[in-house]
């Protein structure tokens, strides 16, 4: 007497599909604290989420059984010989199948939390599961019987492990969401710890990946920022790329030239109203420029500003010699905050002899305590000086000197 001895490949049975989850979210969560601070910090936290959730996620298969396909082949195959106990091979026939599937192949070697003492048996091959039903003879509405069997155990298989996986994405984002909040809160507080201790006089080491500051979207269709890579969750306050803070300078440069070579009532307004006449070319460029606005700790002539922060920061004097001059500068220091990088001081001289003004405010700046470096020429009488927060030595900042004669007052 012979029968069938085939070659068992379970499926769902090599694998603890609760095990396999487990190290799913573990994955995740050693990614997520493994993540570059610059790309934590400066990146919203349900956004990575996400990130994780599609990175990580686990789609059970979804057999297609329309698109299975079938072949016959007469063929050799072993049977059993009970009596002798061993298996011979005696003329028969086969038929092969192939179900296609979508989902991820490596769920059919799990074991789902709910599972029978028979599981079927097929090969995993791409996004295909092939079997054989194979014997002597074979009768039709006893293969249909066998392969309908098999399928529907598959499916009954599948429908445990989309029971096991449905509560997976909460728990995943739950745990990862966790673990992304509480290192970042770790982060900023080591850094404001680290800010504190800079504040004290010692020296900090800035990393190369330290988060600082992002360049704005578009103000208007006069800027062209430089945008990051990551979209922050709570943004940082903006700073200006170079092409567009020598813009903002430009305009102002000219506004100049335009007030110098206008009438002498226009040249002797007070100035609070000069001030005011370069808020016109800006707001035409940027709609941002708003004058004698409050920042940090007092008040400056001119913010240019994005959302919640200041890109430009400048102030406005009447030259009234070398005291004035050097407060001026540490009146504008005093206004920024720390991510406040691009600033200018415009200087309008109603004294005679302007060259000797120019040269005597290009040797004042040297003298000041945070002077860093410069200039950098700009024109016969505008230039750009790089200096330091009087909070934070090591964060550099722009400071463009640029000034303007307005002839002596009569």
């Amino acid at each position: 007497m012979y029968e069938t001895r085939r070659e068992r490949n379970y499926l769902f049975s090599s694998q603890d599909g609760g095990a396999v989850m487990r190290a799913q979210i573990s994955a995740a969560c050693a990614e997520a604290d493994g993540l570059p601070e610059q790309r934590l910090l400066n990146t919203d936290v349900e956004a990575l989420v996400v990130y994780f959730l599609d990175k990580y996620s686990v789609a059970v298969p979804i057999l297609d059984r329309e698109g299975m396909e079938g072949s016959h082949h007469e063929r050799q195959y072993a049977a059993y010989d009970q009596w002798d106990r061993r298996s011979i091979m005696v003329p028969g026939e086969a038929y092969d199948f192939e179900v296609p599937f979508t989902g991820e192949a490596d769920v059919f070697h799990m074991q789902p939390n709910s599972f029978d003492t028979n599981p079927p048996v097929a090969v995993v091959s791409g996004n295909k599961l092939k079997f054989t039903i194979a014997g002597r003879t074979l009768e039709p509405e006893k293969v249909k019987h066998e392969v309908d069997s098999l399928l529907n155990s598959i499916d009954r298989y599948l429908a445990w492990h989309r029971a096991m996986w449905a509560g997976y994405p909460d728990q995943l984002g739950r745990e990862v969401r966790q673990r992304i909040t509480a290192r970042s809160e770790r982060l900023l507080q080591q850094k404001t710890s680290a800010a504190a201790l800079a504040g004290l006089g010692i020296k900090i080491k800035e990393k190369p990946d330290d988060a600082r500051t992002f360049v704005p979207p578009s103000v208007k269709q006069k800027i062209k920022p430089q945008l990051p890579p990551m979209r922050p969750a709570l943004p940082p306050e903006p700073t200006l790329d170079k092409d567009t803070y020598q813009n903002i300078l430009g305009l102002i440069r000219g506004a100049g030239r335009s007030i110098e070579q206008s009438s002498s009532r226009t040249r002797s307004l007070d100035e609070e109203t000069l001030r005011d006449m370069f808020l016109v070319p800006l707001n035409a460029h940027f709609g941002k420029a708003t004058g004698e606005a409050f920042n940090v700790t007092g008040k400056t002539d001119i913010l240019i500003r994005h959302e919640s922060g200041n890109i430009f920061v400048a102030e406005f004097k009447i030259w009234g010699g070398e005291k004035r001059f050097l407060a001026t500068i540490d009146q504008l220091l005093s206004y920024l905050s720390w991510r406040d990088t691009k600033t200018a001081i415009v200087i309008f001289n109603r004294n005679s002899g302007f060259s000797e003004v120019v040269a005597k405010m290009r040797e004042l700046v040297k003298t000041h305590p945070n002077y860093v470096s410069g200039p950098v020429r700009l024109d016969e009488t505008s230039d750009s000086y790089t200096f330091s927060l009087p909070q934070d030595k090591d964060r550099q900042i722009t400071v463009s000197l640029l000034a303007f004669d307005l002839g002596a007052k009569v």
